[in-house]
């Protein structure tokens, strides 16, 4: 018995395997198709009029197998020759989903707002460790454009999930067993979270830490710092947010890293009965 929000998706298999190169859309729902081309098959790509010289928003895709998986998120007005570029510079991917409108009224700006969508969502899903470089700033786009282009990535979310791809699934978070430890700063808004692994004898920074926008002159690692925030974490509304946990070698790093400041990490790392981090676990 169908209900009023049933509808079909389609799979073609484009080279007769089920793992293989697959067609994937909606058919009257929705103009959105989304190719699954494994690497060693991308030159498909060159033979689909859908992908070569059309505008389409692509996500790239690391081993699923992985503890977080990897992926890049792109737009681009031609993947079929941008894909060359990929294969000669970045080894981790093995799978591209490419999405595309087969009415072909999607354009340079669109795809460009797709991605500005599609790179927000995922980081805020936290499902995947994205290797873009940067955050694109939201493309200026008319009105009616946005409404569309939303409209558009609603299908695309709902293509990736049925492909099995949760990139834009916010990840379940694990209880966490460690002992737990945190550093606040007096004068700026800085505040972050983490443990001790005594077996690796590292300092895990954890995810949500906000790191202090501002930097001391005495700070001598300004330069690294600017480097982990451009990697690992984002901007939003004034604040540095840490995207996922992250090691360091001493508590001492990770805290510097935190507070925007040289920092003793041993005694500035306190649990939640206000014990320092030297008095509980030994050096």
């Amino acid at each position: 018995m169908k209900t009023k929000n049933t509808f079909t998706i389609h799979t073609e298999l484009l080279d007769g395997k089920l793992d293989g190169a697959r067609n994937i859309y909606m058919g009257a729902n929705s103009t959105c198709h989304l190719y699954v081309i494994p690497r060693e098959e991308i030159t498909l790509a060159n033979t689909i009029n859908d992908i070569s010289g059309q505008p389409a928003f692509y996500i790239l895709l690391g081993s699923p197998d992985s503890p977080k998986p990897q992926a890049y998120i792109g737009q681009t007005t031609d993947f079929a020759n941008r894909k060359n570029d990929h294969v000669q510079k970045k080894d981790f991917w093995n799978t591209a989903l490419v999405f595309i409108s087969d009415n072909h009224k999607i354009y340079g700006d669109d795809v460009k707002y797709l991605e500005y969508l599609g790179i927000d969502a995922a980081q805020n899903a936290g499902s995947y460790e994205l290797l873009n470089g940067s955050n694109p700033k939201k493309p200026n786009i008319a009105p009616y454009r946005v409404n569309d282009m939303e409209v558009f990535f609603r299908d695309i979310q709902l293509l990736c999930k049925f492909f099995g791809c949760d990139i834009f699934e916010i990840a379940k978070k694990e209880t966490r067993s460690e002992h737990m430890f945190f550093v606040k700063s007096s004068d700026r808004p800085a505040q972050g979270m983490g443990f001790y692994d005594e077996q690796e004898g590292k300092f895990i920074l954890m995810e949500g830490s906000l790191l202090a926008t501002e930097v001391v002159n005495s700070f001598k690692s300004i330069a690294s710092r600017d480097l982990f925030i451009k990697e690992h974490c984002k901007k939003d509304k004034g604040q540095i947010i840490l995207l996922h946990d992250v090691s360091f070698e001493s508590p001492s790093g990770a805290s510097g890293f935190v507070l925007g400041r040289p920092s003793n990490g041993w005694d500035d790392w306190k649990d939640s009965d206000g014990k320092k981090l030297s008095e509980i676990v030994k050096r």
